[in-house]
């Protein structure tokens, strides 16, 4: 720790002056026991004796005595000119062994409630595992960071920063800051095709706590939600922990089988799906499945809960979303700005329709209340000052070329094991690997390569016609780190296939 680094103040140490044990024993306890629990942590540099006597209103004497005797028994670390320190983790360690242990607790008492969400925390680990690691080949649900215009961002949030009035500063409205919902309502026009004003926009702080928020709102505990089989587990997690009964349903070349859905859960209240750019299939819902999707919501007073998962980012022009085809009020629309700008941003988004909004915004309320008005008003500036917009038209290419250098290199390497089937869509592709492949264990192989491989069936439940592969994202890897995934790739398959896939360097670079 540096030597200028100022100490704590310690005015929270709190002498019973009516006590019968001695002021300095009273101080001497509660340090023991804050750096004993870790309260206060190895290198922590405390108060002054002078200091910490004036706001204690104590003898200089009685602050010495107890920093003395923790010196003594190595809770403590004093040298001249850099002050007292709380002593190095070992000597705490130390100290530890030869505390005698206490004696065993009564179990606690845990709400069925709160065991849900323990369960429902299990869906998101996958996808906080994979943002420890963003810059390894093939992370998924990562943008391209190293072309984020963090210069342009930087700056408005500089001078977001130097106008906030005191309104703002105390802003507290549920539903999100006003400019940034007005900017949201006007992008998805634009750029979506959603039909919506700025009251149905509703700021989230995820996709996840979206469908949260939307299942606490309109399901009772219990009640059965349709889910892609395979999709996002994410969804399943943030389904559960409102007390919802998650049903997997096959996904086929036309999206969500909904007719089997319909005959194996007939009581289902909710679907969600990911019409335009299905996760992790990458195959886009038909018009006629479409259709169907829509009327079994009107037909069983059911809720259609819309992922519109990288559905700015098609190679090709992005399809119509749902929401624009539904005349019942019976879709709600998720997006998100994380995999659009970057995970840290932590803002997403609910429309909602319109005899929803109410209800909604106080389920917010009790729930999430209110997000950082910082961000938000500097997103509303981003959106307005059309670099949201150049930013998307710009990483459609960018990861239509990032799509397209993967795949050439995995034909050049590794054809006759992995089968690419479609062209690549949005920032992931899906390849398909021999019936008899172990795609687990190709996967741990991988992640012991320092690859971000991810088997397809870590992804579903039942997977109903579904063969191996393994699920490769490219938006976060740059050219150069794709070909040198593909190699690093390449050598994984060949221990674990026990023969080479190497083709010539001449192929692979015709296949780029």
């Amino acid at each position: 720790m540096p030597r200028e680094s100022p100490a704590l103040p310690g005015s929270g140490f709190l002498i019973d002056r009516h006590s019968s044990a001695p002021l300095y024993q009273q101080l001497y306890e509660q340090l023991r026991w804050s750096i004993e629990a870790g309260q206060l942590t190895p290198g922590t540099r405390l108060p002054a004796t002078r200091t910490l006597a004036k706001e204690l209103g104590v003898s200089r004497n009685t602050v010495l005595v107890a920093y003395d005797r923790l010196l003594a028994e190595g809770y403590l670390d004093g040298r001249v000119g850099s002050g007292t320190r709380v002593a190095t983790r070992q000597s705490v360690r130390e100290m530890e062994s030869q505390q005698p242990r206490p004696a065993a607790k009564t179990p606690l008492r845990i709400t069925r409630a709160a065991r849900r969400m323990a369960e429902a925390a299990a869906y998101f680990t996958p996808a906080h595992d994979q943002l420890r690691y963003p810059d390894r080949p093939f992370t998924l649900g990562m943008p391209a960071l190293d072309l984020f215009p963090s210069k342009v961002w930087g700056q408005i949030m500089f001078s977001k920063s130097h106008q906030l009035t005191s309104a703002l500063y105390t802003h507290r409205d549920p539903a999100g800051y006003w400019p940034l919902r007005k900017g949201i309502a006007a992008m998805l026009g634009l750029m979506r095709g959603v039909r919506c004003t700025p009251e149905q926009v509703i700021i989230q702080p995820s996709a996840q706590i979206a469908v949260h928020v939307m299942a606490l709102t309109l399901l009772e505990p219990g009640e059965k939600v349709l889910v892609e089989d395979p999709g996002l587990q994410a969804i399943r997690g943030a389904l559960h922990s409102a007390g919802a009964d998650t049903c997997p349903v096959p996904v086929d070349a036309e999206g969500m089988c909904v007719a089997v859905g319909q005959a194996r859960h007939p009581d289902a209240r909710m679907a969600v799906v990911t019409p335009n750019n299905q996760f992790p299939l990458s195959v886009r819902m038909s018009a006629a499945r479409r259709a169907e999707v829509l009327a079994w919501a009107r037909n069983h007073d059911a809720w259609i809960i819309e992922d519109d998962y990288d559905g700015e980012f098609w190679a090709e022009n992005p399809g119509p979303p749902l929401h624009q085809g539904d005349e019942d009020g019976r879709v709600i629309y998720v997006g998100t700005f994380s995999k659009v700008l970057f995970p840290g941003l932590c803002l997403a988004y609910l429309v909602v329709p319109p005899d929803l909004v109410d209800i909604v915004t106080e389920v917010q309320r009790a729930t999430v209340n209110s997000l950082n008005i910082l961000t938000q008003a500097a997103l509303a500036e981003f959106i307005e000052a059309n670099h949201l917009a150049r930013h998307v038209r710009r990483m459609r290419d960018v990861y239509r070329e990032r799509g397209d250098i993967l795949v050439g290199a995995l034909r050049g390497r590794l054809d006759g094991f992995v089968t690419i089937d479609t062209a690549p869509r949005g920032t992931h592709l899906v390849a398909s690997l021999p019936d008899t492949a172990d795609e687990q264990r190709l996967a741990r192989l991988g992640r012991e390569a320092r690859l971000r491989v991810y088997p397809l069936s870590s992804f579903g439940d039942e997977l109903e016609g579904i063969g191996r592969g393994l699920v490769l994202g490219y938006a976060a890897t740059p050219p150069e780190k794709i070909l040198s995934g593909v190699t690093r790739l390449t050598t994984v398959v060949e221990q674990f296939t026990g023969r080479s896939h190497s083709n010539s360097r001449a192929a692979l670079r015709k296949s780029v």
